[in-house]
């Protein structure tokens, strides 16, 4: 399940566009096959009349998950230093001579 996971998400299945949730629990996904569980779950083909309902089920997985996937991927860390590195900051600020704001904003 893992290696299926990491190789959507690297894959060119990715770039096109392919939808793909991970769900929370494998008697979840059971229940759509009519088992007890399911690791993975893969549709091909959707019979006419369930069309509109997997549309809608792709536009909530793209929305709720791929796209905030992408989103929480790109950023790192909150911007809120340690205490070892505030003293850093602050004994090279005291030996610029300059307050520790200025010496933030220029990036010592």
């Amino acid at each position: 399940m893992l290696t299926l996971s990491s190789s959507l998400s690297s894959s060119p299945l990715s770039a096109m566009g392919v939808p793909y949730v991970i769900v929370k629990s494998k008697a979840r996904l059971g229940t759509v096959v009519h088992k007890k569980t399911a690791a993975v779950l893969a549709l091909q083909d959707v019979r006419s009349e369930d069309n509109k309902e997997l549309a809608t089920l792709v536009s909530a997985a793209k929305a709720n998950f791929t796209d905030k996937y992408e989103d929480q991927r790109r950023h790192w860390g909150g911007g809120l230093r340690g205490n070892k590195s505030t003293a850093k900051l602050r004994k090279r600020a005291k030996a610029a001579g300059q307050t520790i704001t200025a010496a933030a904003a220029a990036g010592l």
